[in-house]
């Protein structure tokens, strides 16, 4: 018998095991309500289902019990059946279709039953479309079962199930491509793909590709074909559904989409649009695929093609091809039309943008006094520089503000004495600044220029030689004044007038491939006894006159000059423009400079890296090329410890720019990598950060976060990165007047008041800053954005690597080479003329561009417009429209020079808009 404390201790023993399973009974009562409350919501959802879903879904049920009868006619009943149902079904964006959601449950049970099927029952191939359906929903991800089910299915037309099946099952097509190209049948996790479906070939694909992509174009998804095509590399078949309805739409997604492949594929897709183009004559369009495609023959092609349709759309396309200052690659011989001939030579616009400044009310010349602004200076009484810098930078300043306008108050006035109030070299750049003024008006500047030509100032002689090419640069003549003019002077024992007509004749001839001019210069670079600089200044020229040509003969004749000079030679500021001039030859001809790049590698010295960075640069200039962008990264991140040894870093701080530039998406993304190379980066590349955001954003002034960073660099400790940053805010405000850049410069001149040299370069970022009184750019994209002039890439990139070494080039003897601008130089106006070429005044809507590439329908081109009448100036971003339909435009991009006709059909409204009467209805 136990005793009393052992009884204690069972007796709490029993209540302690009496707790514990009330405690584990307790939880399990609130473990069960918790499992009810989920169970019942799930329960509950089951029993909220409307009657007519609670038939619906008991219907399939019943439907898919039938379709695993052994009668075949049951299970074809039962398939029509549920083919209905999935067919008529709706749904919102937000939800699945109810047959499909019903039927999920289910689709392993009828893949099961699909699988114990013969290959050739009918009932597996009408079951084989349900169930490449419900895959949609239901497959597993990677396995394409729709795609599968569908190849063996009964081919019934792939629309009827509905926009989304074909979107996806477009997806799986060009999954499964991918894979049918690396010799595999993609079926990774597809234990449900069809067993007996015969191995996917391309002709399989290709044969659902074109039931697909006519879907798509029928129904305005034209987008989703075009990508289709590109995916199982096909771009050429969507020719054949093109037409007047939907070809803008198709064009210019697949001219984006040539931004995002690999060459060649870039070239194939551009032209198709040029063919697309043609085949709906919309021939200005067709120019603009053809003149970014750089390819001469076609550009011909259409050129002559729009002569069937009238001799105005062809003035048109002239308008376009000056515009690019390609004025070679049509013929003059081949053209009979003496008003074409002018119109392509492009002699009218002296004419043209003269009546704009008379429209605009500023004819009237400034002088360098009207855009200092001095008294606006906070400054000492009686502070200022030596009076020969100080009048050498108010010569440019004349040049760049009175540009084009044919008049100022410092060289064009009777008795001015300007031109002597500078000093040697000064009286040079003071005679050619007489060409900026009177640039493009051929007949009427060169009597005035003449008289500087038979000055006994050698200097003088040299700036007027000089001034006859600006004038002519972007106008052509048939009687050639620039050669008739210049040539005697290239072989003259002055090195100076050798360089006046030798840059004279580049600027002159720019872009025009002209043999004779080569032959001309081409000896220059074999004379041993020329100096570094007429020889640099011939390779730069003959880079200018044949740009983006390949040229083999120039290329040679560079390489042997390069080749034969001595490392003290190579080791010149100027050498650095006989590897410009040769980088221009292949400017935009990405593989093509191969053979020149390896030239350059068996140089010695830093001007081979040099070199050789520059050359692959302007080869890719525009493109966005992400992977060259990466190589060029990878060189500034080196660290070396010697300034001459890190010159070619800075080069490839330029290159970054320059192949960015062409891609919106490329040059916002090179801002950051800008900011680190500014942190961390060695002293040239930080001097070169400045010139590079500068010819991302050139007569772009609407990024505030650039000017600010020029701003701040602008008064670093490196004097030659504040002079970068100086020289950048001038090319970035580039004739806009921006004000904010204004009252920035104007603040530099009050703190660098003391600094000669700083001072020249805040006086010459003015100048540009009100550049053709604001009516000029130096933008080279035009065409909304789509084309990039080759010639004034040239002229930048000239300016840019001047101010590399900004010392011994503008700041020393070399300003001249400022000039070179009158390549990049073009009025930011929209003009708008009749059929005869008379100047016609229409109202416009002037507004901040949008892109529509891929919006469907007709989306609004602009936004925030504002309606003037022509001539209007066009800022950077902005797009213009006609604000009525009295006129038709014979281009759809209103830029630069636009030829209308009458609308026969009228009705006063905006285009597009509906008539007075149907707007009473």
């Amino acid at each position: 018998m136990p005793s009393e404390p052992a009884k204690k201790v069972e007796d709490k023993s029993a209540v302690a095991n009496k707790d514990s399973k009330d405690n584990k009974d307790a939880a399990n009562n609130n473990k069960d309500a918790t499992a009810a409350k989920k169970g019942g919501k799930k329960k509950d959802d089951v029993d909220e289902l409307s009657p007519e879903d609670l038939k619906l879904k008991g219907d399939l049920e019943l439907m898919v019990q039938r379709v695993q009868d052994p009668s075949q006619e049951i299970q074809l009943a039962a398939l029509d059946s549920l083919s209905n149902e999935i067919r008529s079904s709706t749904s919102s964006m937000t939800s699945v279709p109810k047959p499909l959601k019903f039927l999920r449950p289910h689709y392993t049970t009828l893949t099961d039953y699909y699988a114990t099927l013969p290959s050739s029952s009918q009932v597996k191939k009408r079951l084989s479309d349900i169930l490449s359906v419900l895959a949609l929903t239901m497959g597993k991800e990677g396995a394409r079962e729709s795609l599968h089910y569908r190849l063996a299915g009964s081919k019934e037309p792939v629309g009827v199930w509905g926009h989304e099946y074909v979107r996806n099952l477009a997806g799986e097509v060009s999954g499964e491509y991918d894979a049918v190209q690396e010799g595999a049948t993609a079926t990774e996790g597809g234990d449900k793909a069809p067993s007996s479906a015969p191995k996917v070939t391309l002709d399989d694909l290709n044969a659902i590709v074109n039931e697909i992509v006519p879907f798509c174009v029928e129904h305005n998804a034209e987008y989703e074909a075009v990508d289709l095509l590109l995916e199982v590399e096909r771009p050429e078949a969507i020719k054949q559904y093109i037409d007047e309805n939907n070809y803008q739409r198709v064009c210019l997604y697949l001219i984006y989409c040539s931004y995002y492949v690999p060459e060649p594929t870039d070239s194939i897709i551009l032209k198709i649009c040029c063919e697309l183009y043609l085949k709906v004559k919309q021939y200005p369009d067709a120019l603009r695929v053809a003149i970014k495609l750089a390819d001469a023959a076609l550009i011909n092609e259409v050129f002559a093609a729009s002569a069937t349709e009238s001799d105005i759309a062809q003035r048109q396309l002239a308008f376009m091809l000056a515009r690019q200052r390609m004025f070679h690659v049509v013929k003059p011989d081949t053209i009979e039309d003496e008003t074409l001939k002018g119109v392509l030579a492009n002699t009218q616009v002296s004419e043209y943008f003269l009546s704009l400044a008379r429209d605009l009310d500023i004819v009237e010349a400034k002088t360098p006094e009207d855009i200092y602004k001095s008294h606006l200076e906070q400054r000492a009484v009686g502070a200022g520089v030596d009076s020969a810098r100080g009048n050498l930078a108010s010569t440019f300043v004349n040049a760049f503000v009175n540009a084009g306008f044919g008049q100022d108050k410092l060289m064009t006035e009777e008795g001015s004495k300007w031109l002597y109030k500078n000093k040697e070299h000064g009286m040079m750049s003071a005679a050619a600044s007489l060409g900026m003024v009177l640039q493009w008006d051929v007949e009427s500047a060169l009597s005035q220029i003449d008289k500087f030509l038979y000055s006994q100032e050698d200097w003088v002689k040299s700036g007027a030689l000089l001034g006859v090419g600006i004038i002519t640069c972007g106008v052509q003549s048939e009687v050639d004044p620039a050669i008739a003019l210049l040539a005697e002077y290239i072989d003259n024992t002055n090195g100076n007038m050798r360089i006046g007509a030798i840059l004279g004749l580049g600027l002159a001839y720019s872009g025009t491939c002209r043999e004779d001019v080569r032959d001309m210069i081409l000896p220059v670079l074999e004379d041993s006894s020329a100096s570094m600089e007429v020889m640099s200044i011939a390779g730069l020229a003959l880079g200018l006159i044949f740009v983006g040509s390949s040229d083999g003969d120039i290329t040679q004749g560079i390489m042997t000059c390069l080749m034969e000079r001595t490392e003290t030679d190579l080791a010149s500021a100027h050498a650095r423009f006989l590897v410009l001039g040769l980088s221009l030859l292949y400017l935009g001809k990405q593989g093509h400079a191969e053979a020149a790049l390896e030239g350059l590698k068996t140089l010695q010295g830093p001007i081979a890296q040099y070199g050789a960075l520059t050359l692959d640069s302007c080869a890719y200039a525009g493109t966005g090329n992400v992977l060259k962008i990466q190589q060029l990264l990878s060189i500034c991140a080196d660290h070396l410890e010697e300034d001459a040894a890190s010159a070619h870093q800075g080069a490839a701080v330029l290159g970054i720019a320059l192949i960015a530039m062409g891609e919106e998406l490329g040059s916002e993304m090179c801002l950051r990598s800008f900011d680190h190379l500014l942190q961390y980066g060695e002293p040239a590349i930080r001097r070169a950060v400045p010139l590079a955001l500068a010819l991302i954003n050139v007569s772009n002034p609407t990024r505030v976060a650039v000017i600010d960073t020029l701003s701040k660099l602008s008064h670093d400790h490196d004097h030659e990165v504040a002079m970068s940053a100086i020289m950048g805010l001038g090319l970035v405000g580039a004739g806009t007047n921006n004000a904010r850049i204004a009252g920035l410069l104007r603040a530099l001149a009050t703190y660098y008041y003391k600094e000669a040299n700083h001072l020249f370069t805040v006086r010459l970022a003015q100048g540009l800053l009100h550049l053709g009184k604001g009516t000029l750019t130096l933008n080279p994209f035009h065409s909304d954005r789509l084309l990039m002039s080759h010639v004034c890439v040239g002229g930048l990139l000239t300016i840019l690597h001047s101010c590399m070494d900004i010392k011994n080039t503008i700041l020393s003897k070399s300003h001249y080479l400022l000039y070179t601008l009158a390549c990049s130089m073009s009025p930011r106006i929209l003009l708008t003329l009749d059929e005869d070429l008379k100047e016609l005044k229409v109202p416009v809507r002037v507004g901040q561009a949008v892109d529509v590439v891929g919006q469907a329908g007709k989306p609004k081109t602009i936004t925030g417009f504002q309606t003037h009448t022509t001539p209007v100036l066009l800022g950077h971003g902005d797009r213009a429209e006609l604000a009525t339909d009295d006129y038709i435009p014979h281009t759809n991009i209103l830029e630069g020079f636009v030829i209308l006709k009458k609308n026969p059909n009228a009705t006063g409204n905006a285009p597009g808009s509906p008539g007075p009467s149907a707007k009473k209805k």
